[in-house]
């Protein structure tokens, strides 16, 4: 058995599920007591089907570990996150879901209240697999002291292999679901076998009557099998390779590997000698190169000078002819404005004397000739003179703005010649320059040729020495990569013969492990109880309650499935009671909290009526009296949550949210603005 923890287990103490951002609404569920300073040992959800009353259920086991939330029009329409205060092993917990659109993949959780989140760092924990150490279904697992266990796929088999136990299978014996309260399914003994085998074998741990060393065993053991499979055949791949690359074997690979060292350091020591001797002949060789290349550096930046100057000087040189070419423009128009006016009479034709003013009709006569005009032409002629004196004018702006325009290119062209005749003065300098560079490279050039005679017998004697030692270096190198292949053979036989040690060592272990625990005296002890149970709740005609070896009751000598709808409900909620109670009375490693919904089902008002026996309310009631009584006692400590639609009077002080589904009397449900 378990060392006692009063702590142990799972506690619920507020769900409170986020609203859509837009609303900023939150609906809440306190499962605290009336001072809000701990949790309640027993809670009531009450209300009217389709409130809601369920789904709070559902999003407690969501925000545990479980896979889906509830998926209610409603409930999608307006809950954004799903949030959960517990207390998880005596340490107060809250854990965080999204419940918008698929399940979300990770939770979010904090050790604190959910008052004070913000002072606490952020833990995030994987949903799946919930076999991860670090996932959120060990972390719940091992506050009920049920974390990290191995189940053995096939147990009548030494080397099973094994699954690790989940939050989810320990649901299957806390949460009671109105559907499984009648459907003569209660140990899963119709359903498939490994959900049928994983319910027992939870169970059995609970109690510490499973065979946990041998479980543990079978999973290193069948772990410690695969890994020398793969280790033997990694192995023979590696030395297949290796026998094929280098077949000679380690020894003579040691020998040759010897002799290549040896030739590597004897040619390296005389490529050294002869390098020492050439050195001192290579100072004054050096300097001239040094010499050679500062000079080529110089040739090559006089030369980028001369070039980007001739390139400057041939662009000048197009720019100052096109402005000579406008300068001979402006000039010419000038000109020919002063050579033909042939509207403007500015001279007397007769004596080429210069009128003071222009000729004009005067009373229908020419001031020029004294000539009578008739009266249309003199309209006409009246418009040319006063033509002529406008384009006068006109003409006069004109000469002035072309004299303005001449007059600057005129100054810009000056300029630019100037300019570009500098630039020209300096360019046969920078020729210069260039021309001095490069006779100082043919001088350094000439010089280095002089002294630099190719010593062919140095070069021939090293050549051949750089071969003979490049050649030792690979055979060196290749040696050495064929030992360090070997040396992984050996290793992987080495391994190989490790593990093979570990499997003989874990069959030892798996022999000497013992017998399984007895699990006569538990069923014994959990038989009784059942009885006891039963006759709290007032079964009608009791007799002969007991729980076979497969945990399956028994009730008047016949299996549970016997039984009415009414006996079917009494039985579960006497099984799951059973079940809570005496794993809580003997600290097993239990969650510690029982969740019931419906209990009234198939009894009182809703009994059948073909069943009188179970049609009496009292059975309800006995329920709820026995629930309290056990809580006040011996189950110190323990936490039942039931949903129910209406619950007696009796425990009318324990309900924490009743449900109304009453526009005029709130709460209408759990999601409480969402009104038919």
């Amino acid at each position: 058995m378990a060392d006692n923890d009063p702590t142990r287990g799972i506690r619920l103490v507020q769900l409170k599920l986020g609203g859509l951002a837009a609303t900023g609404r939150s609906y809440e569920v306190s499962f605290r007591e009336a001072d809000g300073d701990s949790w309640r040992p027993f809670s009531v959800i009450a209300g009217p089907s389709q409130t809601g009353k369920s789904s709070v259920i559902d999003f407690a086991r969501y925000c545990l570990g479980d896979d889906e939330h509830p998926q209610h029009p409603e409930v999608l329409a307006s809950v954004r996150s799903a949030l959960l205060e517990t207390v998880l092993g005596g340490t107060t917990t809250t854990i965080e879901r999204a419940a918008t659109g698929p399940s979300s993949k990770f939770a979010s959780m904090w050790q604190a209240p959910l008052s004070g989140l913000q002072s606490v760092p952020e833990l995030r924990l994987p949903i799946e697999p919930t076999s991860d150490p670090t996932g959120l279904s060990q972390h719940v697992l091992a506050a009920c002291g049920l974390g990290n266990v191995e189940l053995p796929i096939a147990p009548t088999q030494a080397e099973s292999a094994t699954n690790m136990l989940s939050i989810r299978d320990v649901f299957r014996v806390m949460c009671l679901p109105n559907e499984r309260l009648d459907n003569k399914n209660l140990v899963f003994e119709h359903s498939n076998h490994m959900v049928r085998q994983k319910f027992q074998q939870t169970i059995n741990v609970m109690f510490d009557v499973h065979d946990a060393v041998g479980s543990d065993i079978a999973g290193r053991l069948k772990l410690a099998n695969d890994a020398v499979r793969d280790a033997e055949r990694a192995a023979k791949a590696l030395r297949a390779v290796v026998e094929e690359e280098h077949p000679l074997g380690p020894l003579v690979l040691e020998t040759d590997l010897d002799n290549a060292r040896r030739e590597v350091a004897e040619l390296a020591a005389q490529l050294a000698v002869l390098d020492n001797e050439r050195f001192a002949s290579q100072s004054g060789v050096t300097e001239l190169r040094q010499a050679l290349s500062a000079a080529q550096d110089a040739a090559r930046g006089a030369n980028v000078r001369v070039r980007n100057r001739e390139s400057l000087v041939d662009r000048l040189g197009a720019l100052r002819g096109q402005y000579a070419d406008d300068k001979k423009k402006l000039t010419f128009l000038k000109e020919a404005e002063q050579l033909f006016d042939p509207l403007h009479v500015a001279v007397c034709p007769a004596c080429l004397s210069a009128l003071d003013t222009p000729p004009a009709l005067v009373d229908g006569a020419c001031t020029l000739c004294g000539h009578e005009v008739e009266a249309e032409d003199a309209g006409v002629a009246q418009g040319e003179s006063a033509a002529a004196e406008g384009t006068t004018a006109g003409r006069t702006g004109s000469a002035v703005v072309l004299q303005a325009e001449l007059k600057a290119t005129t100054r810009r062209l000056d300029e630019l010649n100037e300019y570009w005749t500098r630039l020209d003065n300096d360019l046969s300098v920078l020729r210069a320059a260039r021309d001095e560079a490069d006779r100082v490279v043919e001088v350094a050039a000439a010089a280095l040729n002089r002294v630099a005679d190719v010593p062919a017998p140095y070069l021939a004697s090293r050549d051949d020495l750089a071969r003979r030692h490049a050649a030792a270096l690979l055979r060196e190198q290749q040696t050495a990569a064929g030992l360090r292949l070997w040396e992984r053979v050996q290793q992987a036989d080495d391994n190989v013969d490790r593990l093979e040690g570990q499997a003989r060592r874990l069959r030892a272990e798996r022999r000497e492990a013992g017998a399984r625990p007895d699990r006569t005296a538990v069923i014994r002890q959990l038989s009784q109880r059942f009885g006891e149970v039963l006759s709290d709740f007032g079964y009608p005609k009791l007799s002969n309650p007991r729980l076979d070896g497969n945990l399956m009751p028994h009730v008047r000598g016949l299996p549970y499935s016997a039984a009415s709808s009414g006996g079917l409900v009494l039985i579960s909620l006497a099984w799951y009671l059973t079940l809570w109670e005496v794993a809580h009375e003997q600290d097993a490693r239990r969650p510690g909290l029982l969740i019931i919904d419906s209990p009234q089902k198939s009894l009182g008002h809703s009994a059948d009526p073909n069943d009188p026996d179970f049609a009496d309310a009292r059975l309800v009631e006995n329920f709820y009296r026995h629930a309290k009584q056990w809580l006040a006692g011996p189950g110190s400590g323990a936490q039942l949550v039931v949903v129910d639609n209406s619950p007696p009077e009796v425990v009318s002080d324990d309900v924490v949210k009743r449900f109304t589904r009453s526009r005029t009397n709130p709460p209408y449900g759990l999601i409480d603005d969402a009104i038919d």
